[in-house]
């Protein structure tokens, strides 16, 4: 049988695309093998994981490349190092690397633990962007991993022993290329939920108190706002936590976005109360109010029960709640029992909450000429989920 070169070529192409398709899926889902959410989901909740833990800044930008001197700083923020004061350097850390950079505290504690290493000439580049060999380095230094577990060419073992673990699941980049900022976001998520080398320990709940893994063996956002916190503190006065000014030593962030003492006071100002947790371990405050902002990963609400809704299979534990004509379905346990026949709120209550959706609620009974609405079946509810409500009027 005669192949021509050409229809060949076309073969040999296109099955080498499927081939790299099929791996970029594969690898975009083996992380989630076990998981019940789905892709926006997953990936919004591996973002605001590292939102919430302040090891990235913010949760734009997914496709931009991070320069080394941006990843430094992602590194130091996912160490136990991470409370140290490093923003600012007293001296010249490399000749590219003076003690103007504000990056250079952070450069100075990576290079000091190997986390990074500088070029052969000396310099760290800090403006040159994050590669796939850079990330597994790092997340492979942090799970303990040195120099002598690795023989022969150090990067390339370094990378191999990276996959092996399954570190890279996600990241749609391979050996030597330049990584986006979720590329890297998935590097370190990772690496959160893996064991600590010769070790049954993990990694995140070692280095943070508050991170829990869920039962599809995830990290969960949801659970940033519990663990070992307290609260959640139901305030109108914020001066009644902050004497002396208490807060000046603690990081303050309002519905998951990082801020200050003096925007959370406005917000009480403005609407009336605020709801507080305090991490007094890591120093650090999360209050929650009806500050409107689409990027905020959580969001409080208040309304009337409109309904309950129990499963036939189940007529004792509720799934589901109508809060002014929204639906939210209820995943807290603490929350079902609480919205139960033997629970606090019932039907025609009016409840504070808090919700993980941050959709614009406002507008979803407004129609194009900006008059509201009445209920039908052409409207789609509101879908969200409570994390957690507390009676108005008893707090009040």
């Amino acid at each position: 049988m005669i192949i021509h070169l050409k229809n060949y070529k076309s073969y040999i192409i296109k099955m080498f695309a499927v081939i790299l398709i099929l791996f970029i899926f594969v690898n975009s889902i083996c992380i989630y093998a076990k998981s019940s959410k789905n892709a926006f989901e997953r990936e919004d909740n591996i973002v605001n994981v590292l939102y919430l833990l302040s090891i990235i800044d913010d949760k734009e930008n997914l496709d931009k490349n991070v320069t080394r001197a941006e990843f430094a700083k992602m590194i130091v923020k996912s160490s136990k190092n991470r409370n140290k004061i490093v923003g600012e350097s007293m001296e010249t850390i490399t000749n590219d690397v003076t003690v103007d950079n504000i990056y250079a505290g952070y450069i100075k504690e990576v290079l000091n633990k190997s986390y990074m290493i500088t070029y052969v000439d000396g310099n760290f580049k800090p403006d040159r962007f994050v590669t796939y060999d850079d990330l597994s380095r790092a997340m492979l230094k942090l799970l303990s991993y040195t120099n002598e577990d690795f023989s022969g060419n150090k990067v390339t073992s370094m990378n191999l022993k990276y996959k092996s673990l399954d570190l890279d699941c996600g990241i749609t980049k391979t050996f030597g290329e330049v990584l986006t900022k979720k590329d890297i976001i998935y590097g370190i998520y990772n690496t959160l939920k893996s064991k600590i080398k010769a070790s049954d320990n993990f990694y995140g709940l070692s280095v943070f108190d508050k991170l829990k893994i869920d039962v599809d063996g995830e990290l969960n956002a949801d659970e940033l706002i519990e663990g070992k916190l307290s609260g959640p503190i139901f305030t109108r006065n914020i001066e009644d936590f902050n004497n002396e000014n208490y807060f000046l030593q603690y990081e303050v962030y309002i519905n998951g976005i990082k801020s200050s003492i003096n925007e959370l006071d406005y917000d009480i100002g403005n609407y009336g109360y605020a709801i507080l947790y305090f991490d007094n371990n890591n120093k650090i405050l999360y209050s929650y109010t009806e500050r409107e902002d689409i990027s905020s990963p959580i969001r409080v609400l208040k309304g009337y029960v409109n309904g309950i809704y129990y499963s036939a299979n189940n007529i004792t534990t509720p799934y589901r709640v109508d809060i002014d004509l929204h639906k939210y379905y209820i995943e807290n346990e603490d929350m079902k029992f609480a919205f139960s026949s033997l629970g606090t709120f019932k039907e025609n209550d009016y409840i504070v909450y808090m919700t993980n959706k941050m959709n614009d609620v406002s507008t979803a009974y407004i129609d194009e000429n900006g008059d509201k609405i009445s209920k039908n079946d052409d409207i789609e509810l509101y879908d969200g989920s409570i994390i957690n409500a507390f009676n108005y009027y008893a707090i009040k």
